[in-house]
């Protein structure tokens, strides 16, 4: 299919989940996706990042007659390794509420939609709210001060039969609270799968926020995922992604400045090995005065690997006093690995320090041979090397027991690509 979806497919699919409180909710999104085009190559955002067979795989999913789900993995290695409240979702169905923690709610927006805001802003955001079947919605409660984290994994089985998935979470923090967060996808398939996923957040007056997202899925998945984080006034965020598996993965992270003196530090890593295409789209929207952002990806691509990174400062008009800077620093291990970075600022107001900056290189061989001269192998000193590269932006990750696991999964991935 190019670029399309057979819609009267789609809403009789549609018409086939049970009816909830988010039926309404499926078609007005329906009714927006069918006045809006699926993203193409001709999209100036997604010129880099071919969405054809992700589409192709959506649309066999709709055809199949299996609409269920596989039954859950429960030897997920992450729920282990990283001590957290962990909350499991299946395929939409929350299996997991975990604990009873003071402050926190979770409910299933299927029963309970309540005033909450389904986003709907774009035509995946639209093919999401079409598809998902539930919605996940997590309350942390103002005044709150939770020490352990919370971690949320979607986990989908590994011999499920649907080759489609569009999970949605929103997560809600109130006023004067502080939460840690772990996004986990993680749970690997055996069979080609799509995953179109959002992630809403929205922080109170004075919350404080550490976000760790972490891919790690096997190269039959496809992550399609958008998340939008909604800042108030004094409000801190703290995010951090790691990307390190997929065949495709397109990551936007949408970041708004809603009212005066909040700040978010959003940090990346990614690996793109052979056949990998890695793309993370992050935009800063600068709305009100006072504000900070600051954006630094650090990327390594291997041998017939290709990552994408766009990062981009949105300062608007009136915003005075906005500081805001980007940096995207990118290691080649072959000549036949691709980057095409491109870091933004467009600036509407005086007053403000933005600044940018890209970089993109191979190793010092200096650096190796050195390394060689103290007894150092050639390729243990590119692995050395190439670590340190990408691994000190962990540096500012503040959820214990977490860098670690992180550091473990870096190195066997740099295995695979060196």
């Amino acid at each position: 299919m190019n670029n399309q979806i057979d819609y009267s497919l789609l809403e009789s699919v549609m018409n086939k989940l049970p009816s909830s409180q988010l039926t309404h909710t499926r078609s007005i999104a329906l009714k927006y996706l069918k006045e809006n085009h699926l993203p193409s190559t001709k999209n100036e955002q997604w010129k880099y990042t071919n969405l054809n067979k992700a589409y192709n795989l959506f649309e066999e999913s709709l055809r199949s007659k299996n609409i269920s789900s596989d039954s859950l993995d429960d030897d997920q290695e992450i729920l282990n390794a990283i001590e957290a409240h962990w909350i499991v979702i299946n395929n939409d169905n929350l299996v997991t509420k975990n604990h009873d923690i003071e402050g926190l709610t979770i409910t299933s927006l299927s029963k309970n939609l309540d005033t909450t805001n389904i986003l709907i802003d774009d035509s995946l955001t639209s093919l999401n709210a079409v598809m998902m079947s539930d919605a996940i919605k997590i309350k942390i409660a103002k005044n709150n001060h939770l020490k352990k984290p919370i971690g949320i994994l979607f986990d989908y089985g590994a011999n499920i039969d649907n080759q489609s998935s569009s999970p949605r979470c929103i997560i809600e923090v109130e006023d004067d609270t502080s939460i840690k967060l772990i996004h986990a996808h993680t749970a690997k398939v055996n069979k080609p799968h799509i995953i179109n996923s959002v992630i809403q957040i929205n922080l109170g007056i004075r919350a404080n926020a550490e976000f760790l997202k972490l891919q790690n899925y096997s190269n039959n998945q496809t992550l399609i995922e958008k998340s939008k984080i909604n800042l108030s006034s004094e409000s801190v965020l703290n995010y951090t992604s790691i990307e390190l598996g997929g065949q495709l993965s397109r990551a936007d992270i949408i970041v708004d400045f809603d009212e005066k003196s909040s700040k978010a530090l959003i940090n990346g890593v990614y690996v793109a090995g052979k056949n990998q295409h890695i793309d993370n789209h992050i935009l800063a929207n600068h709305i009100h005065a006072m504000t900070h952002s600051s954006q630094n990806f650090y990327g390594v691509i291997g041998s017939k690997g290709c990552a994408v990174f766009n990062g981009k400062a949105l300062v608007h008009e009136g915003a005075f006093d906005t500081n805001a800077n980007q940096y995207n620093h990118n290691l080649l291990l072959s000549e036949n690995a691709e980057i095409n970075t491109k870091p933004e600022l467009e600036i509407y107001a005086d007053d403000v320090k933005c600044s940018h900056g890209t970089t993109v290189g191979q190793l010092d061989e200096d650096a190796i041979f050195y390394l060689q001269s103290r007894g150092i192998t050639k390729e243990l000193a590119r692995q050395l090397l190439t670590k340190t590269f990408i691994t000190r932006i962990l540096a500012d990750i503040n959820i214990s027991n977490t860098k670690e696991y992180i550091e473990g999964l870096i190195e066997l991935k740099l295995k695979e690509v060196s």
